[in-house]
């Protein structure tokens, strides 16, 4: 089932109301409320056309709407009535015109809000939802999603409204004809309607077709965009920046064919309205006629001219909102369909359930670990204690689990089966406060475009960064020096992903990040895979300096980082196979002491 098939329309609009935190009811029954009033304002307008076309006819003021104007102008002489009526209209509609002006200012306020919000929503929903699930993500579809479709769901909303706020206007020009001429006006009626449903009908599948199309080709672009922006370095060494260019410039054109199709099928009910409004005044025309009196004709095509041009713009603007609704059903479909998954897959709460911070040793008790979408155990059984401020190293093959092991203590995984706790506490039953006493240096430190000191204190508000702390973390990470000698020093910007750097200082970088959280728990996940021998060793000093001041975690390749640890586990198959000091294990197991071999640190 597509997705704009899953519900309806004003389901998927409540959807989306909800997501940026309005209540469906009451945000549109205020509008319809206010579409009401300039309805009703419009039609008075469209009703005093009546004893103006009267007037200029020479319908005696003796009775009805004639006879209660000419009490109130105090004359009944037509060359002061005509002039009085028709201010009176022109006032009308003025103050109609400024009404709806207003109304059109307020509404786009609120819809472009409700897509701001929508998008901030989404983007928070994505980045609390479990570890496990953004794992499986395309991030092309991720950033399609914030920034394109929540837009485009929020063009279905904004049109769905102007729709209703066109017929509420359009029932009240139609309610003043059918009580001028019942009969013409249910004929204009009848070919203005069959001409608007018949077109429509025609024009339903492809409408929802282009919209297929530009969600399927807004996805293309985002999959060529971001490798060949976020890959440059990448993409310039491999001479891929020509593919990539040709793919997004293939996605872009296949999504302008389809939005000129779109202007196309949204403009075409326009000229068949123009037609039945040929048709519709010829027909009224001769109704007229040859009915009744050249008078009494006139009045009424006085007051259907007026009608007309107040209600066939409205027509016009009705057919382009329909063709507008459905083209974004596609992107609404999408928009609820991932809302309910994101609600499904859970939501991570940043803020501690208690005030007592973890402490003391970490203890993985029997944990047995396979990812949602295989069966394959990844752990197989672990069990073993990490001894508080004590430094513990994980060492083992490509697919060993080492990684997802660290993944699983750090609380970005849960086990299958299993518990993990510190301190005697569960580290799943407040991941908030278990996360606040962590500090990670991952292998590929992610940077921001921003300076030294933002990237130490990430996420923090640059006006509350401690630069004391800064300046210190960045003597542990061993960069106090190069920073110091700086022209800008904490304020130097490191560039995107912090090109400006080398591999080394990005890692000690990403060291000091950790440090500046002040953390109980340090974990180092291949963090000196890519360095230098000289910045290995800097980094490895640092750590020996730490060791005994809070609990060290480290997984590596290089042994040469971890020799000295206090700890040292060899793990195999998702297994370990043999733990203890470093020459303890490399006594005990044949395949490590074969690592160290090949390592050359016998």
């Amino acid at each position: 089932m597509s997705p704009q098939r899953e519900s309806g329309l004003f389901r998927q609009l409540a959807v989306l109301l909800r997501l940026a935190g309005a209540r469906p009811a009451p945000w549109v029954i205020s509008i319809v409320a206010v579409s009401l009033l300039l309805a009703a304002i419009d039609a008075a307008g469209v009703a005093a056309m009546i004893p103006l076309t009267q007037l200029i006819a020479g319908a005696d003021t003796v009775s009805g709407a004639l006879e209660v104007i000419a009490n109130l102008a105090g004359t009944s002489d037509p060359s002061v009535l005509i002039p009085v009526v028709a201010v009176s209209i022109a006032v009308i509609f003025i103050v109609k015109s400024v009404l709806a002006l207003g109304f059109r200012w307020w509404l786009l306020g609120r819809t472009n809000r409700v897509s701001a919000l929508a998008a901030s929503e989404l983007l928070d929903r994505y980045l609390l939802s479990p570890y496990s699930s953004h794992r499986r993500r395309k991030i092309s579809e991720v950033y399609r999603n914030i920034n394109q479709i929540t837009g485009q769901a929020s063009a279905a909303l904004t049109a769905t409204v102007g729709t209703i706020t066109d017929l509420t206007m359009l029932a009240g020009i139609t309610a003043i004809l059918l009580y001028t001429a019942p009969l013409v006006s249910l004929l204009a009626v009848t070919i203005f309607a069959g001409l608007v449903l018949g077109v429509q009908r025609m024009l339903r599948s492809r409408q929802s077709r282009i919209g297929e199309e530009l969600a399927e080709a807004g996805l293309q672009a985002w999959s060529f965009l971001l490798p060949g922006v976020d890959g440059f370095r990448e993409a310039r060494l491999t001479s891929s920046a020509n593919g990539f260019v040709a793919g997004f410039r293939t996605a872009r054109l296949r999504s302008a064919r389809a939005a000129q199709q779109l202007s196309l099928v949204s403009e075409a009910p326009r000229y068949a309205l123009e037609i039945g409004f040929v048709l519709a005044i010829g027909g009224i025309s001769v109704v007229l006629f040859t009915t009744g009196t050249p008078a009494d004709a006139l009045t009424i095509l006085g007051v259907f001219a007026a009608a007309s041009l107040r209600g066939v713009p409205t027509l016009y603007r009705v057919a382009g909102s329909l063709a507008t609704i459905r083209s974004n059903r596609v992107p609404l479909g999408i928009l609820t369909t991932t809302l309910a998954e994101l609600d499904d897959e859970g939501r991570h709460d940043e803020t501690p359930v208690g005030g007592t911070p973890y402490a003391g040793d970490i203890t993985v008790d029997r944990v047995t670990f396979h990812y949602p979408d295989s069966d394959e155990s990844v752990l197989d059984d672990v069990s073993l204690t990490i001894r508080a401020k004590s430094t513990t190293a994980f060492v083992g093959s490509s697919g060993a689990g080492k990684s997802t092991l660290v993944d699983l203590v750090l609380g970005l995984l849960e086990p299958t089966s299993g518990t993990i706790a510190c301190g005697g506490r569960d580290i799943l039953d407040d991941r908030a406060a278990w996360y606040s006493g962590l500090g990670v240096v991952p292998q590929d430190v992610f940077l921001l475009n921003g300076s030294v000191a933002e990237n130490i204190a990430f996420g923090v508000p640059a006006d509350q960064i401690d630069r004391d702390r800064a300046r210190e973390v960045l003597a542990m990470a061993e960069l106090g020096d190069v920073i110091a000698a700086l022209p800008e020093g904490l304020d130097t910007q490191v560039g995107e992903r912090g090109i400006r750097l080398s591999g080394g200082q990005r890692q000690r970088l990403g060291l000091a990040r950790a440090l500046y959280r002040r953390p109980s728990v340090l974990v180092l996940d291949e963090a000196t895979s890519a360095l230098d021998n000289v910045t290995e060793h800097e980094i490895t000093r640092t750590l020996t300096e730490l060791n005994g001041t809070m609990t060290i975690l480290i997984v590596a390749h290089r042994l040469s980082t971890v020799r000295r640890a206090d700890t040292l586990i060899f793990m195999k198959d998702g297994r370990i196979e043999a733990q203890g000091a470093f020459g303890e294990v490399k006594a005990a197991n044949a395949d490590f002491a074969r690592l160290v071999e090949l390592g050359d640190l016998s």
